[in-house]
């Protein structure tokens, strides 16, 4: 388990750890809900905040079905 505090790894993203996040949110919803829209792959691609990231893999792990999450991910990009 990785003990780096939320702060240190805000500090250590790299474009790999980026890449990372985006494809572990990515395969999350895939697993859960099939068949993701293009543009929502697209839409989590384009995402650079590993923060957001973070908060968004949380968040495709617990919502109830994809509506949620996509709602989540709307809000998400009008703060980016």
């Amino acid at each position: 388990m990785n003990n780096l505090t939320n702060s240190e790894n805000l500090s250590n993203s790299t474009p790999e750890k980026l890449e990372k996040a985006r494809a572990n949110v990515i395969k999350i919803l895939q697993t859960r809900f099939k068949d993701v829209p293009e543009q929502v792959v697209e839409d989590i691609n384009s995402i650079d905040d590993i923060s957001l990231l973070e908060k968004l893999f949380n968040n495709s792990i617990i919502v109830a079905d994809f509506e949620d999450f996509y709602k989540n991910l709307e809000k998400a990009m009008l703060k980016k």
